[in-house]
């Protein structure tokens, strides 16, 4: 007879703490995951926390925390997750009565990229392991994973010389407006430049002596398009490095920086258009606006997007076009550019076994950038 009650109340324990987790298992219970920063570069170590709360005196003998962050994060300790298009991860804890368990998870920012962790799901069991409950928790925190520095000799080298060609510029440029005296005529002088008042004068032609303005900026035109049979995401996120130092230097030195590209906004949707600036914090929205660009979504064509801004007036200013795509369409769209008389300079970045396969490649002002040096000193 005792045996019987003894399993009577063993039966009857089991389904009392099933009913009893089943109901009151969620109850004062949290969970909150977050990045440590805001903003990091490629290849710098950042930190996932994890923080679980247990609030009330019914103890949690198993807790799942799973959740899933984009793969380009790379985890070293992977726990129990697995990596497909996602990183998936499952920690299982154990909470007691009231207890807080917060746990600092770090990883390396593999590429660039805007990271934002949406939600995750709790999973919990009873006393006796048998039955799974399930919740879902939201998370809201986000991660900009700006271009990795970019270096080699052949892109120091040229990025030297548009620099050095930059700088000469800026104190070249005529001002059309502002007069420091006149002159008597020469040959090369153009005909609009004659002052006909003080010609009547004297009775010689004389021209007006204009002063020198800097260079109103200096513009970098991304082309992300990949056409190539192989596509080769390296070669575009070397465009976006390349174009993320030489606008750094060039804030540094003052001069003001526009940059455009026919990406999309993981957001928005939009292509990016960053207005010339040299001001505080310009550095800084190009970079966010570089993490949010998502190759996967595609790109917009180049010369239809971009049309009204090659046709403005750019005498006074130097132009940077970075791109991989060498396809008959975008080199129409460098000669079309090249017609209008501008300076400009065509940067690509290539294995050494790649031909480039650019037609009058003077013409198109192209240089060719050694890739594979580029990407062993990232």
């Amino acid at each position: 007879m005792l045996i019987i009650w003894i399993v009577f109340g063993a039966v009857f324990l089991f389904y009392l703490q099933k009913w009893i987790y089943g109901h009151y298992w969620e109850k004062d219970l949290s969970a909150e995951l977050s990045f440590s920063r805001e903003s990091a570069v490629e290849g710098e170590v950042c930190q996932l926390s994890e923080r679980v709360e247990n609030g009330k005196l019914l103890p949690l003998p198993m807790l799942k925390v799973k959740f899933q962050v984009s793969r380009k994060l790379r985890f070293s300790d992977e726990g129990d997750g697995a990596v497909t298009d996602k990183y998936y991860r499952n920690d299982i804890l154990s909470l007691g009565p009231r207890q807080r368990v917060i746990r600092t998870i770090p990883f390396v920012c593999g590429a660039r990229g805007y990271f934002r962790l949406r939600e995750m799901d709790l999973v919990a069991a009873d006393l006796f392991l048998t039955r799974e409950m399930i919740s879902s928790a939201t998370a809201d925190s986000t991660l900009y994973v700006y271009p990795a520095p970019v270096s080699g000799v052949e892109l120091d080298s040229a990025l030297q010389k548009l620099n050095g060609e930059i700088l000469a510029k800026r104190h070249m440029l005529e001002d059309p407006f502002e007069y420091r005296g006149i002159r008597e005529y020469a040959p090369y002088d153009e005909m609009k430049t004659i002052n006909w008042k003080a010609t009547a004068r004297t009775g010689d032609l004389m021209v007006n002596i204009r002063n020198y303005t800097s260079l109103r900026a200096v513009r970098i035109f991304l082309n992300l398009a990949d056409t190539g049979i192989l596509k080769n995401e390296q070669l575009v996120e070397l465009c976006i490095s390349i174009a993320a130092r030489f606008a750094g230097e060039l804030l540094e030195q003052g001069i003001r920086v526009a940059v455009y590209a026919n990406g999309k906004d993981v957001l928005t949707g939009d292509p990016m258009k960053m207005q010339p600036s040299a001001g505080p914090g310009h550095m800084e929205s190009i970079n966010r606006a570089f993490a949010r660009i998502s190759l996967e979504e595609g790109v917009y064509p180049f010369g239809e997007l971009f049309r009204g801004e090659l046709e403005e007036e750019g005498k006074d200013m130097a132009t940077l076009f970075l791109s991989v795509d060498r396809s008959p369409e975008f080199q129409e769209d460098i000669r079309t550019f090249a017609r209008m008389g501008t300076d400009f300079t065509w940067m690509c970045p290539l294995f050494p076994r790649m031909e480039s396969h650019v037609e009058e490649e003077e013409a198109l002002h192209f240089i060719r950038l050694d890739a594979e040096e580029m990407l062993n000193g990232k």
